[in-house]
């Protein structure tokens, strides 16, 4: 693994194991998610995943760009839809800033794993010692342990 995957892990590994002790609704939920986030920073199962595709498209690999245009307007507006809901869930429970800061990570997954090339060549562009991913990943993982965090400190939490 490089120093990338590396800080995937540990920024995802620790958001997980932070909305694990918290132990507050909808923690453990969180904390799964971060979990499979750091684990597929090391394991790359999303690379498979599009090189599976392009394998199974064949010549139409090469016609792609609408489609993958398409997937990530969908993707961009489901997550406008989730992000500008009513702040408040049915029981009543304002939604969290490690909920938003998650559903954006696995935004940021799908976005890699469409691989439209012009979005590729941000992700994968060097900067400082990472590659711009690795300092997403690590801006997210801190968003959401901050978020888990802010949670906890608030009265009336309701503990498991």
């Amino acid at each position: 693994m490089d120093a990338t995957q590396w800080t995937g892990v540990f920024s995802f590994g620790l958001a997980s194991a932070v909305c694990l002790i918290t132990a507050c609704r909808p923690w453990p939920l969180l904390a799964l998610a971060n979990g499979c986030y750091a684990a597929e920073c090391a394991l790359g199962l999303r690379h498979s995943l599009h090189n599976g595709v392009a394998a199974a498209m064949g010549d139409y690999y090469s016609g792609r760009v609408p489609v993958q245009i398409f997937l990530i307007a969908v993707a961009l507006g489901l997550a406008a839809i989730s992000l500008l809901r009513p702040r408040t869930d049915n029981m009543g429970r304002t939604r969290t800033g490690a909920a938003t800061a998650s559903l954006v990570t696995a935004l940021l997954f799908v976005l890699e794993t469409i691989s439209l090339h012009d979005v590729d060549a941000i992700l994968y562009r060097p900067a400082a010692g990472l590659l711009v991913i690795g300092w997403l990943w690590l801006l997210l993982g801190a968003a959401t342990i901050i978020g888990a965090l802010w949670e906890v400190r608030r009265p009336g939490v309701k503990k498991k």
